[in-house]
């Protein structure tokens, strides 16, 4: 998501495709596929505010990661990139949850990725567009002779997601644009900013991780979010961390506790794992690079 852009911004008719399986993902034991996916019922507008030149659609390519072996079903994690990226840029993170037992679900946003007429307030119909994915790809657990058809658990979601993306997965637990299907939440870099602090009810489960020098949306922003969502809740600081670098692919020292944090919530929300929590609580005691600066996720 780049720095500049985002400081500056924030001052049923269906057509479904897909293509063949993608190459290896680097992973191993890991498989991704492209599903080419079209809400027709909806428009994309490239200059909110000026009639005339809407498109009609919303163009979703989504991208999804999931073990290539787990006959499932397997808990869903649907992913939101933040501004100007791409699913691509955080393989190494979403390739981890894959390899943990999810299927990572990751679509491209039409006017806020990488390559896009940037429209920084289109952020606000995103939730939208992740109740849509969601919706096609829960359906392809009933499609014969699909290699997921049978693999889905629909009724293990969580909602993930970076920057404008995690704006996107605020939106989806605020009373504007909630989803009931989404079981929990992890928040990367989040603000409450297009979305406000309206969050529906009950709350669920939400992990909060933000870079402590974060200079695009500076962490006093997270804890706000924070403070506003209904518990159960953890708020994890990265010492030092910038707003982009522990997310993305890169070298960043604070990405294997990204990984590692982030992963033992998915097996706890998701998988009804009981070691999960303690695993998550050493894993960033035991990381130097972070540390839990509010946590009130269950004790046992």
């Amino acid at each position: 998501m780049a720095r500049v852009s985002l400081a500056a911004a924030l001052s049923c008719c269906l057509t479904v495709g897909c293509t063949a399986e993608s190459p290896a993902t680097g992973t191993p034991g890991v498989d991704s596929r492209l599903l080419d996916l079209t809400d027709a019922s909806r428009v994309t507008d490239p200059t909110p505010g000026v009639p005339g030149d809407e498109v009609p659609g919303r163009h979703l390519p989504t991208t999804l990661w999931y073990p290539a072996t787990h006959d499932g079903p397997l808990p869903v994690v649907v992913f939101s990139h933040g501004l100007e990226g791409n699913p691509a840029s955080y393989s190494q993170l979403l390739s981890e949850w894959a390899a943990a037992g999810f299927l990572v679900v990751a679509p491209t946003f039409p006017l806020t990725s990488l390559g896009s007429t940037v429209v920084r307030t289109d952020i606000i119909n995103q939730p939208a567009d992740v109740s849509f994915v969601l919706s096609q790809v829960l359906a392809l657990a009933g499609a014969t002779g699909d290699p997921l058809a049978g693999r889905i658990d629909g009724a293990h979601v969580t909602a993930a997601g970076h920057s404008g993306g995690a704006i996107t997965t605020l939106g989806l637990l605020n009373t504007c644009c909630a989803d009931p299907r989404i079981t929990s939440a992890i928040v990367l870099s989040g603000t409450l900013l297009l979305v406000g602090d309206s969050f529906a009810s009950p709350g669920v489960p939400t992990l909060f991780v933000h870079g402590e020098d974060d200079d695009v949306l500076p962490i006093s922003q997270g804890r706000g979010a924070y403070a506003a969502a209904p518990a159960p809740k953890a708020f994890l600081e990265l010492s030092d961390g910038g707003h982009a670098e522990p997310f993305q692919d890169g070298a960043d020292s604070r990405a294997p506790l990204v990984r590692s944090a982030t992963t033992d919530f998915l097996r706890w929300t998701l998988q009804a794992d009981p070691s999960a929590l303690a695993e998550l609580r050493s894993d960033v005691s035991a990381s130097g690079t972070g540390r839990l600066v509010d946590d009130q996720l269950p004790t046992n």
